[in-house]
């Protein structure tokens, strides 16, 4: 199995210098964010965090990157929670399963504050873009595994691993907006009739 590997937004030395407080406004942070503070100003996070602009400017040097780093923060604990509730699953085919059910949460209405302004900040999508491509090769790597247990059909296993990666995504933009369930429904329902078609019959 892949071992887990993130890029780092911040620099490193920075990072390294972050004490429990910092950690734990980074934590008031990612529920701040959920909650649409993309419209506040530095200040105003400051000001509703009970904390001074010098010590959020320690831990972001701008909006942008405060933003992009809780995104990528998020996507990691929901991506190593995704890996745990697999991880003592036999099944490649059902870890799969699971798996891309928990990573779809990512399109799900906790982070529609990221993924609506995403183009409107710079770094922002390129993180997302990184997640997404460790979720298509986790897929990848599960369908191959799946293959040699014979729970699925033979099949092109990176054709599959972009389809099956990439679904949710295509479902929060704007011109594919949906009107009778949310991206995550839409996302865990194709996704579930996919593996199901791929299944090798007994």
């Amino acid at each position: 199995m892949q071992s887990l590997k993130y890029i780092n937004n911040l620099d490193t030395k920075k990072v390294k210098s972050f004490t429990k407080r910092h950690y734990e406004i980074i934590d008031s942070l990612e529920s701040m964010l959920e909650k649409g503070v993309p419209d506040l100003t530095m200040s105003q996070i400051a000001s509703n965090l009970k904390i001074s602009l010098r010590t959020l400017y320690e831990i972001a040097p701008s909006k942008d990157q405060l933003i992009i780093m809780i995104m990528d923060s998020i996507l990691r604990k929901l991506g190593r929670q995704a890996l745990d509730s697999i991880s003592n699953i036999k099944s490649p085919l059902k870890k799969l399963e699971k798996y891309l059910f928990m990573v779809n949460q990512a399109v799900g209405p906790k982070f529609n504050t990221f993924f609506r302004d995403i183009e409107k900040i710079s770094g922002l999508e390129q993180v997302a873009d990184y997640h997404a491509d460790f979720i298509t090769n986790m897929t990848e790597e599960l369908l191959n595994q799946a293959i040699k247990m014979k729970e699925i059909k033979e099949i092109d296993t990176k054709a599959f691993s972009i389809l099956l990666g990439g679904i949710g995504r295509e479902f929060i933009k704007e011109k594919n907006k949906l009107t009778y369930s949310s991206p995550e429904e839409s996302a865990n329902s194709i996704t579930r009739i996919i593996l199901n078609g791929i299944k090798v019959k007994n």
